[in-house]
């Protein structure tokens, strides 16, 4: 038997009904895709999708950590294979009905196995188990299990690995779930499904159709044509299902060939929009405790501002890569592995790094903008977004001929100072006259600028005197 292990995470709202929360919350959901690969040897590829929730975790520190074991059994109840690995979430993904997606490949013969999964939680040792029979084909099956998922996209030149929670099928990519939960705000569902065709080309028609929990129709598309080529091919689609109430459900594609006929369901659930509301926020949170999940919504100007402080930090030639003609997926992966580089914690969720920094530009934003100027681009913004907020601060509005100034001081790690000073006549424009920091400009003339009562007076605040010749200290 081989095993290929790929194993991801998704962090999303499971957008429970009212009526199957107590069920589910607290159970593991399993479904295993299949896909027949007569290339070797009639092996029956599985993908397995394993819906972890996470209210049963316990958090520690910052995040949730748990370990994730399978074994694949076979008919006499024999480990065929078993592997494990240990995945992460945010300590805010600890609610009702928010859960992980974690994947797994491996390839069976024909015959019949059974897949069993525990999830331990790392920190209070409760274990969740399941177990899911399977089946290895033990020939060429009309179809594939039908994957239901809640996005769709053609890959890109640069998708050389799917993103986080994606499964990619010839050049589309498909966000997974072991069961697809939509809501009044993204009713689309997408599904795909390959037929195999072991003789020549075939045309025939599908229909696509929703039923109810007692297997009625409620809604069916006409039929469209199809074409599947010789040795099989992909048939995918997508169906906007607004309007659908809250409910389970079932989707399922009939496909009409010459020769034969089949079908294939996948269950799908509709969420109620007030739970769909409430979830939503709790999911976008966890999302963005990661990197990929912060630059995930952001559109192009948005994921251009993101980019143009990187300048205080980067590296060399970092930045080279950069343009502005780049697709929008490709400047979230630029800015994702931007920040992975200097994550101070790469095992979690979380990057404290990148949470500091576009702090920083916000609140320079919000406190030291000057007219047109965005703040984090004056110079206090500089300095504070580089530093952080000083631990002193000396203010002094305009006295006698000297500007308004500050004088900013930091005593954590390497010492050193920054004078700013008010060029504008009151209206805010400070600009660095002199500092510790060999990388800061000093002008030549910033004592005339601020007289020397007011340089005296900054030299009392930090010791230094600004007359002996040897004021600039590093």
């Amino acid at each position: 038997m081989r095993v290929r292990s790929t194993v991801v995470r998704l962090v999303a709202a499971a957008l429970l009904l009212p009526s199957v929360v107590q069920a589910q919350t607290e159970s593991l959901d399993l479904r295993a895709l299949r896909f027949y690969r007569a290339e070797n040897q009639g092996q029956t590829r599985v993908r397995m999708l394993i819906q972890i929730p996470y209210a049963f975790m316990e958090p520690a520190a910052s995040q949730l950590s748990y370990q994730v074991a399978v074994k694949v059994l076979d008919g006499q109840g024999l480990t065929l294979h078993s592997d494990s690995w240990r995945n992460h979430a945010p300590a805010g993904a600890k609610v009702s009905g928010a859960y992980g997606l974690d994947m797994i490949d491996f390839a069976v013969a024909a015959g019949r196995y059974t897949v069993a999964v525990d999830v331990v939680d790392s920190v209070s040792g409760r274990t969740l188990t399941a177990k899911l029979p399977l089946e290895g084909y033990a020939a060429a099956p009309d179809a594939s299990d039908m994957l239901l998922a809640s996005s769709m996209r053609v890959a890109e030149a640069g998708d050389t690995v799917p993103r986080v929670g994606e499964i990619r099928r010839g050049n589309t990519l498909f966000t997974a779930a072991a069961r697809l939960r939509l809501t009044p705000l993204r009713p689309q569902a997408y599904y795909l499904l390959e037929a195999y065709n072991g003789g020549a080309e075939a045309a025939g028609t599908m229909i696509v159709s929703v039923l109810d929990g007692s297997g009625k129709s409620i809604f069916q598309t006409p039929p469209a044509p199809v074409r599947v080529a010789e040795g099989g091919g992909l048939l995918k689609g997508h169906l906007d299902l607004e309007g659908l109430p809250p409910g389970q459900y079932q989707m399922k594609v009939a496909v009409e060939l010459p020769q034969k006929r089949f079908e294939r369901t996948a269950d799908l659930i509709m969420a109620p929009l007030e739970e769909t509301l409430a979830r939503d926020t709790v999911r976008l949170a966890a999302e963005k405790a990661s990197d990929e999940g912060y630059f995930h919504y952001m559109q192009g100007p948005a994921l251009d501002s993101a980019f143009a402080p990187l300048t205080y930090l980067a590296e060399g030639g970092e930045l080279r890569a950069w343009d502005k003609t780049l697709t929008d997926d490709a400047k979230r992966r630029f800015l994702t592995d931007f920040w992975s580089r200097r994550d101070p914690s790469p095992g979690t969720p979380q990057n404290e790094a990148r949470e500091r920094f576009y702090e920083g530009i916000a609140f320079a934003n919000r406190n030291y903008r000057e007219r047109k100027v965005p703040g984090w681009k004056t110079d206090r913004g500089r300095v504070y977004v580089r530093n952080g907020a000083p631990d002193d601060v000396l203010r002094r509005p305009s006295e006698s001929k000297a500007p308004p100034y500050e004088v900013w001081r930091y005593n954590r790690g390497k010492q050193r100072w920054y004078i700013f000073a008010d060029l504008s006549n009151g209206f805010g424009s400070y600009r660095v006259m002199n500092s510790s920091d060999l990388t800061e400009p000093r002008r030549a003339d910033w004592r005339e600028i601020m007289t020397e009562e007011a340089v005296r007076d900054a030299g009392r605040f930090l010791n230094v005197d600004f007359y002996s010749g040897n004021d600039r200290i590093n």
